[in-house]
């Protein structure tokens, strides 16, 4: 006779559509993704088309601390209200995500502000070594400098913040859950290098390695300190230098120098060596700073910390 007291009944199907969206920890790493990008990019591009439809934004403007910090810190407005609603839905906190607000601007942001420093300094000292760049005084002086250093700095602090928190935040946590740390850590950054090559005009293929690696280097940076802020530190001060103190011409900005720059500052020979339009990012000094960066990190955060269990 049946013991009816552990007879089960057959199990039921599970559904198509459920396998399709939800997995064994809740919605899929795609859609995640998906739904994630999409809450960022939609506001954004809405706001950029009513903008130029209103004739307020040209289509290729040029570069001013202005432009840049609202486009920024709007984007990373975006960013961490996409974020908020992502964790909202998977029941997640922002320090799940690499953004713990308690340590924002702390001991590790202001760790990865000094490495970034150092690293724009060895890069265009090296130039300078090589006869690829000189300095021939200041380019502005007294107030209009201290008044340029307030906003450069402000404008480079929100392109840290928005582009660590949207390829190194979220997006970081969700691949790594989906296809493993260092497998998404490889995809985000050939993404991040791709964007910069394919969205920028005139770029060449020393700065599409130059920018994958580094994001490479700044998904290493966020495994081993379990949160963005060093590598916000990092990009923020880098990006200065580079763009406010040295002179520094970028592809965004039409391959020109940014207005108000300090440095009365003269790059001299091949492209290779001083990077060309695309600035110090595409030095071939910046290889050997990229390299010792990793091996520095490893040696002094040897420990992984995300993704948090």
């Amino acid at each position: 006779m049946t013991d009816v007291a552990t007879t089960r009944p057959p199990d039921l199907p599970v559904s198509a559509w459920r396998r399709i969206f939800l997995g064994p920890h809740g919605l899929r790493a795609g859609w995640s993704l998906l739904i994630f990008v999409l809450l960022c990019e939609l506001p954004s591009a809405l706001a950029g088309l009513a903008l130029q439809r209103a004739g307020a934004l040209p289509e290729h403007p040029a570069w001013s601390p202005g432009l840049l910090f609202a486009f920024q810190a709007f984007s990373f407005f975006l960013v961490l209200i996409a974020i908020a609603l992502m964790g909202w839905i998977e029941g997640r906190t922002l320090t799940t995500y690499g953004l713990p607000l308690r340590e924002a601007f702390g001991r590790s942001f202001w760790t990865g502000s000094l490495w970034g420093s150092l690293s724009i300094s060895a890069v265009v000292g090296m130039m300078a070594l090589a006869g690829g760049y000189s300095v021939s005084g200041l380019a502005v002086h007294g107030g209009e400098a201290v008044k340029g250093a307030v906003l450069w700095a402000l404008a480079t602090l929100a392109i840290g913040l928005y582009e660590e928190s949207y390829f190194r935040g979220y997006s970081l946590f969700t691949l790594s859950r989906g296809m493993g740390f260092w497998a998404g850590a490889v995809l985000l950054s050939l993404v991040f290098g791709g964007l910069h090559y394919f969205l920028k005009p005139r770029e060449t293929w020393m700065d599409l390695l130059s920018v994958t690696l580094i994001g490479l280097f700044f998904c290493l940076t966020v495994r081993r300190t379990g949160s963005v802020w060093w590598a916000v530190g990092w990009h923020f001060t880098y990006n200065f230098g580079s763009l406010f103190i040295v002179g520094g011409p970028n592809t965004g900005n039409q391959g020109n120098p940014v207005p108000g720059h300090l440095l009365a500052s003269t790059f001299h020979g091949p492209d290779w060596l001083t990077g060309g339009p695309m600035g110090p990012e595409a030095s071939v000094f910046i290889f050997p700073v990229i390299a010792i960066l990793f091996w520095a990190f490893h040696r002094r955060h040897p420990e992984a910390r995300f993704p948090r269990a």
